[in-house]
């Protein structure tokens, strides 16, 4: 990320907003300057780079001189959504963080946090769980066959399960403790699971 319009991109996105149009009218920035500053048509004073910078949890120094490292190390998580029966995930309204969790160890640029709800992942996590996870992946790759992910679905759900490969090639099984297994899922993004803990 060599310049400030590639590093505010890039925390844009880790905060969950699609478009640089999304994140301006959710924080009431002029949108037109917004896009300037991300497109790379202009840099941001100072003031406007220490603004973008608190909305998009990020250093100022970095995002506007690209000096250090992105977050200190010991800034807080974004709480992104909430996990429902079955494992299903539930995104934030308006992609806004809905809260902060504290920082798992090992945690990177990318890792996120949802909340569990009730008995949604039995044996696993309780309700109130924090379940961190991080840089979200096209399809799923070898290392995460067996292991606990975010499953971005086809048909668009989103859900935690184990993936296992299905009886297809570029189809998964879906398997959690308490639910009947999900077979052959065209899964098209996917995040390890890298820590859960109580809250």
């Amino acid at each position: 990320m060599d310049t400030i319009a590639d590093r505010l991109r890039w925390a844009r996105r880790r905060q969950g907003f699609e478009t640089a149009t999304d994140a301006a009218k959710a924080r009431g920035w002029t949108v037109s300057t917004y896009l300037g500053h991300e497109n790379g048509d202009r840099n941001p004073s100072r003031k406007l780079a220490q603004k973008y910078a608190k909305a998009f949890r990020v250093r100022w120094e970095w995002l506007l001189e690209g000096q250090g490292v992105a977050q200190a190390a010991d800034a807080p998580v974004p709480i992104v959504g909430h996990v429902g029966a079955g494992g299903l995930v539930e995104f934030s309204p308006e992609q806004q963080p809905l809260d902060e969790a504290p920082r798992p160890p090992e945690a990177t640029q990318f890792t996120v946090a949802l909340i569990v709800r009730g008995d949604s992942m039995p044996g696993v996590a309780e309700d109130g769980f924090v379940v961190y996870y991080d840089e979200r992946r096209e399809g799923v790759t070898d290392d995460f066959i067996g292991s606990l992910c975010v499953c971005w679905l086809s048909d668009g759900r989103t859900l935690i399960k184990r993936i296992f490969r299905g009886r297809e090639p570029g189809l998964f099984d879906l398997v959690s403790t308490a639910y009947e297994p999900i077979r052959d899922a065209h899964v098209t993004h996917s995040a390890k699971v890298t820590w859960i803990k109580p809250r």
